[in-house]
């Protein structure tokens, strides 16, 4: 049963649903939530650690960020919508098929993070997601994941 709530959400509201935090807490706000899918930001800080060694003079956001805050989208949905018991379990990948990169993230941009689930069987989920950055789209993958006990 889906969890009741206002949006837009923001980090507090996320952190109730995700364990990941700051620096690798890779949602800023939910801006969108239906029944199988969620859209949400995040601002690419110019300060985000991994810009201080990828690139030196031409920092690009690197592609397992992206990744990270598609896969953080999937489970924020599935927490949302009350799959799982979020105070004893975790969502965890379990597999992400055919990333393409499109074009590279800089510092300052908003990555618009938009996640549908597209199969769930007892603990074992399948999303479809996509980042963009001014409607166009950046990153673009499936990927699989198991909800698993907290430990």
């Amino acid at each position: 049963m889906a969890r009741k709530f206002t949006l837009p959400l923001g980090v507090n509201d996320i952190q109730k649903h995700l364990p990941h935090r700051p620096p690798m807490l890779m949602l800023d706000r939910v801006i969108e939530f239906t029944e199988t899918t969620i859209r949400a930001e995040k601002t690419v800080d110019e300060d985000a650690f991994y810009f201080q060694g990828h690139f030196p003079g031409n920092p690009i956001m690197p592609g397992v960020m992206i990744v990270e805050a598609i896969a953080q989208g999937g489970a924020l949905l599935a927490a949302l919508k009350g799959m799982f018991d979020t105070e004893t379990h975790l969502l965890a990948f379990a597999g992400i098929d055919g990333a393409k990169f499109r074009r590279p993230v800089s510092p300052n941009e908003t990555l618009c993070v938009c996640v549908e689930i597209v199969k769930q069987r007892r603990h074992l989920y399948k999303f479809a997601g996509h980042a963009e950055v001014e409607g166009s789209i950046v990153t673009q993958l499936t990927f699989s994941a198991a909800s698993s006990p907290r430990f």
